[in-house]
């Protein structure tokens, strides 16, 4: 209870299905032509101050840092168009990765859920 006080994200989530969330990205991504690998342009600087005064003025091959994502980062990330939720990402990913069907659910939802909190996704109907 005391948690509560003090945890806002606990605040947030509370009673809400996390499956029905729309997962929408925050930063600018690239899929490579011929594969399926997504690459994520973060900017170097995302904080209030230098992200207003550093970031503009940096070179165009040191503005964003690039993070390449596994296959199946990339299946759940190319489908993040803003109309899909969490369930129908999870059962996707279900049959395009039948190894890896079991507690799916529950690992697509903390990837997501770790996304969010580094502010690289929001959820639209959060």
């Amino acid at each position: 209870m005391l948690s509560n006080l003090f945890n806002r994200q606990a605040r947030r989530f509370a009673g809400i299905d996390f499956l029905d969330l729309i997962p929408v990205s925050r930063v600018d991504f690239v899929q490579e032509e011929g594969g399926d690998q997504v690459i994520l342009k973060i900017p170097r600087y995302r904080d209030f101050l230098f992200g207003r005064l550093i970031q503009p003025r940096l070179g165009p091959d040191k503005r964003f840092v690039r993070m390449k994502l596994d296959a199946r980062g990339s299946y759940l990330w190319a489908r993040m168009n803003g109309e899909r939720c969490i369930g129908d990402l999870v059962a996707g990913f279900q049959e395009a990765f039948p190894q890896d069907a079991e507690q799916a659910g529950e690992r697509i939802s903390g990837y997501l859920y770790n996304m969010y909190d580094q502010k690289l996704l929001d959820f639209e109907n959060l």
